[in-house]
Formats: C-alpha cells, structure tokens, sequence
C-alpha cells in the first residue's frame, strides 16, 4: 500500500455534485456513466496508475470505484459520493475473482471496526508494512490496524504473494536459486528513479513501493559484502 497524496476531485464532479445535492434520490449510484468514467480516470492518475490496495497496474478497464468506508455503511448522499472516500482498486468488471485486495475486503470495515482500518488515504501508510526481498508481507507486532487491514484484504494471499516475488526478480534479475544479479550501481539508479517517479506524481511502477523495499535490502547486502571483502584484504 502507498500513500496517496490528494489532489483535487475533477471540477467536473464537484458541479455535478452541487447540482445534485438535496435531490430526493442523491447519491453514488445515480452519477451518470460517463462522469463515473471521468471520475475513475482521475483517481487513477491520482494514484499514479497502480491499485490503491495492492499495487497491481490498473487502467479503465482493470479496476473499479471502490469505497474506502463501504457503500453499505454510508448514507446515500453523503460520504458515498465523497471523492475522498473512493479510490481506484483492481479488477475490473471483466476480470476474474480475485482472492485480496477490495474484493476480500467486500464490506469491512463497519462502523465499530473503521479504527482498524489502515487506508492508503492516511499519511504515513507505506511505512506500516514491511516485505521482505520475497515478496513477503509483514507488520509490526504492535500495530494492530496493519494487522487486521493486511488480513481483510488479503494482501497475503499467496497469489498477490507470488505477483510481488515476480515483480522483484525482474528488478534485481534474480533467477532461481541463483544470487541476484544486479549490481550496486545498478541498484542505486533504479532505487532513484522509483524514488524520483514517487516524488513527481505521475505514472508509477507496479508495486514500486515493495520494490523500493527490495532495492534498499539489496543494495545494504551488497554494501555489506563489499566492505566484508576491503576488511578482509588488509
């Protein structure tokens, strides 16, 4: 999960949603198709084109409006038609069932249980989980909320386990059983240019901020060997 830095909603939408406050039947569901379309566009560009659960790339066909406090909890009118409350997640409508991401997390949190949400609208989000240079997901022992959001929505499912394992072999040329192949100066210049894609607000990279992860680890391994190796030749 990344941090979603907020811009703001399309003019577009918020005319619309003047314009419609006070109708009887107000509402998320009564936004015309062609403004929903317009609408999810832009949390896409928001979000710089990866899903705002898991990381996976989405553009208008691969994803959908999803609500951050469900459509169930809301009242029509209301928090359901907030731009801040909506963020774009895979699948789209033409794509299989998944077992993570907004589709697991279906109606959760309620009510009683939004403090255990960790949103990718909250500040500082990133740096409550952890994966590991496999692709693994974990998170503070102490930190309750990252639990409970990693277990809801599935984010350690093995198949979103096994997207991230890809992603980062393809970064650091890792084959098999093999040592990865890429070298420290290598490692550095594609750690900057995530870091410098994430600081310009654009198009990001799928899972950009587990591969982040992995290059730090990566390049500290072989930081680590070679100055095991400067010792050992005194």
């Amino acid at each position: 999960m990344r941090t979603i830095e907020p811009r703001t909603e399309p003019a577009d939408y918020a005319q619309w949603r003047a314009a419609s406050r006070g109708d009887i039947n107000y509402g998320y569901d009564l936004i015309p198709t062609d403004l929903r379309l317009r609408l999810k566009a832009a949390l896409i560009a928001e979000q710089g084109g990866i899903c705002a659960y898991t990381g996976i790339g989405i553009n208008n066909a691969h994803s959908h409006i999803e609500h951050l406090i469900p459509q169930s909890h809301c009242a029509p009118g209301e928090v359901d038609v907030a731009y801040n409350n909506m963020v774009a997640c895979f699948p789209g409508r033409e794509d299989r069932y998944v077992p993570f991401g907004a589709l697991k997390k279906a109606n959760w949190p309620s009510p009683e249980e939004q403090h255990l949400f960790v949103s990718p609208r909250s500040a500082g989000c990133e740096g409550r989980f952890q994966f590991s240079i496999r692709g693994v997901i974990s998170v503070n022992a102490d930190d309750a909320a990252a639990r409970v959001t990693a277990e809801r929505l599935g984010l350690n499912a093995r198949r979103l386990e096994a997207l991230r394992r890809e992603a980062i072999d393809a970064t650091l040329n890792w084959h098999g059983r093999s040592p990865a192949l890429l070298d420290l100066p290598s490692a550095r210049k594609r750690l900057a240019a995530l870091e410098h894609a994430g600081r310009q607000g654009g198009q990001l990279e799928p899972f950009c901020f587990v591969l982040t992860q992995a290059l730090r680890k990566h390049i500290a391994r072989l930081e680590y060997i070679r100055e095991s190796k400067k010792r050992g030749g005194r």
